[in-house]
């Protein structure tokens, strides 16, 4: 009898290497490939005392880099790290003054 995944017994997804089965598509060659690996939602007070929702994606790499993207939808900001080796680092490089400023975050862009 077949299971979940219709092949047989139920695969967890835990089970399931999707990395390196990404890194075979020949299409994706010359990828860079990020396993999402958690996400926070966050609740904070700007500098101008109003309340802001903030997601927060850490992701790894194929390598073990880190890299955290941070954004404010509510507002269209968005705060981007680069990739790290170690996750501290990551965290730390990421430009959290773009989430309290929309003209430095805009600034930043151009």
């Amino acid at each position: 009898m077949a299971g979940a995944n219709g092949y047989g017994a139920a695969m967890s997804h835990d089970d399931v290497d999707t990395l390196a089965i990404l890194e075979k598509v020949p299409h994706l060659a010359d990828a860079q490939i990020w396993e999402i690996a958690r996400r926070h939602r966050i609740y904070r007070s700007r500098p101008d005392g109003e309340d802001q929702t903030v997601e927060v994606e850490l992701s790894v790499d194929t390598a073990g880099r880190w890299m955290v993207v941070a954004t404010d939808a509510e507002r269209g900001l968005t705060a981007q790290g680069v990739p790290m080796p170690g996750l501290n680092g990551a965290i730390n490089m990421v430009p959290w003054y773009m989430l309290d400023d929309p003209a430095a975050a805009a600034a930043d862009r151009a």
